[in-house]
């Protein structure tokens, strides 16, 4: 009896997704092939599926539930799947060079993430919900075309660095996102004059 209530009781703690340290996750195996990385799910902490020309992000990626850091980078995709909320232990993302013109709802639901890069997409608007991510240093949008930032972006308090190069921006939208984020380093392109 003693034996099968040890067993309930831990079960769901085996179940819970590893959080890497830093150290950790940059020592960690970086898996290329999908396949290699569904032959030891468990052993994932970091796959790179950028430069496959994929047109969606294939369901298997739900298989490793202790993934940390995902690149999907110079692909084709226009939209992430819902699901993808469900990788609890993610760190830092990757989906830069790709054609997703929305900005994807997964991400909010990534509490521990530290690293977001999606540059160089069609991307016009951050979501309010970005603000609720504590976690985040590094947030990278440069070459979008993202115009507004809700003021609620402010609650990213670990936010170190925000780049918006390639951003057609006026000085006073540029003030307004440095108020935005006082304690940020933000790179500008030069101030346009835009409605002038």
């Amino acid at each position: 009896m003693r034996a099968s209530l040890l067993i309930a009781f831990c079960l769901p703690l085996l179940a819970k997704a590893q959080l890497l340290s830093q150290a950790q996750l940059d020592s960690a195996r970086t898996y290329r092939s999908l396949e290699r990385a569904l032959a030891e799910p468990e052993k994932v902490y970091r796959l790179d599926l950028s430069g496959k020309k994929l047109k969606q992000v294939p369901e298997e990626v739900r298989r490793l539930p202790n993934l940390n850091a995902l690149d999907l980078s110079s692909n084709r995709l226009k939209e992430l799947p819902a699901w993808l909320g469900e990788l609890q232990s993610m760190q830092e993302f990757r989906a830069s060079k790709n054609k997703l013109a929305s900005f994807p709802d997964a991400v909010c639901r990534w509490r521990s993430l530290k690293r977001l890069d999606l540059n160089r997409t069609p991307l016009t608007a951050l979501p309010k919900c970005l603000g609720q991510l504590k976690q985040l240093v590094s947030l990278d949008i440069w070459d979008t075309d993202i115009g507004e930032f809700p003021k609620e972006l402010g609650g990213m308090e670990n936010l170190r660095f925000l780049d918006l190069r390639n951003i057609q921006y006026s000085q006073e939208e540029m003030d307004h996102i440095e108020d935005l984020l006082p304690r940020v380093k933000i790179q500008f392109s030069a101030p346009c004059n835009c409605g002038m």
